[in-house]
């Protein structure tokens, strides 16, 4: 099942041009397996016999996407630091998870910013320990951006997200599975930016295919699921990097 996320008709060359098209955008303040949204399709350029209808001449509208702040501001950093959830609020569309964190001795608040899930609140409380793993690098012209927010005994992922330009780091969603496939067109230099569909599994789970601007549920357990939100998965991008991924996951609570 997929439903149009509200796709613009006018930003699809500043997307070209833009920082996410090369690794994320410098600071940005029901059934068990459900895809939503997808691409708007330029009637003018329609896609070609034996592609798949997300593959069209896509002009996507702004996605809003995951912020991790330290102390309230974007900081360059890179850590594996504990922390325990000192408050879950929702403002303005947006869930937002305050952390206090403990780096080598050294207090830092951590804000988690997720935009709100249809599909239910996050599954993690105040009180919750856990492990953060965050980097954000500032590139001048862009910024790169990932993080895992994991169990500090078992290494469940309770939400992880990256932004960046170039290879696809799959890694920091286990235990989901994620596979880039370039279905949409031939890889080159042509500048015709097209988007992967990213393929993702978990064990037990009935696999889910996305491609940009799309959100899609897999079952993570007794009244528990992944949402997942692929933002952008683009190949043939301009100009620090050919491809370029914005994806973020959430546990949350359905049941």
């Amino acid at each position: 099942m997929r439903f149009d996320l509200g796709l613009s008709s006018s930003l699809f060359a500043l997307l070209l041009a833009g920082p996410l098209a090369c690794g994320g955008e410098k600071g940005e303040t029901d059934s068990d397996t459900e895809a939503t949204g997808g691409p708007a399709t330029d009637t003018n350029d329609q896609p070609t016999e034996g592609v798949p209808a997300e593959c069209g001449e896509a002009e996507y509208a702004p996605y809003d996407v995951f912020e991790v702040l330290l102390d309230g501001e974007w900081k360059s950093h890179e850590f594996v630091v504990p922390c325990t959830i000192d408050a879950v609020t929702t403002e303005m569309g947006k869930s937002i998870t305050s952390m206090s964190c403990d780096d080598a001795g050294a207090p830092v608040a951590v804000t988690l910013k997720l935009p709100v899930a249809a599909e239910g609140e996050v599954a993690w409380a105040v009180g919750d320990a856990l492990t953060l793993h965050s980097r954000y690098e500032d590139l001048d012209v862009t910024a790169e951006r990932e993080f895992q927010l994991r169990g500090v005994d078992d290494d469940k992922l309770w939400a992880a997200g990256l932004a960046l330009g170039g290879p696809l780091k799959s890694e920091i969603f286990q235990p989901l599975t994620v596979a880039p496939e370039a279905v949409c067109g031939p890889m080159g230099l042509d500048m015709a930016q097209r988007s992967y569909r990213l393929d993702f599994e978990l064990e037990g789970q009935p696999p889910l295919s996305l491609f940009t601007a799309q959100r899609g549920e897999i079952a993570a357990g007794a009244g528990e699921s992944y949402v997942i939100d692929v933002a952008d998965a683009l190949y043939n991008t301009c100009c620090h990097d050919t491809q370029s991924f914005t994806v973020f996951v959430r546990r949350v609570k359905t049941g």
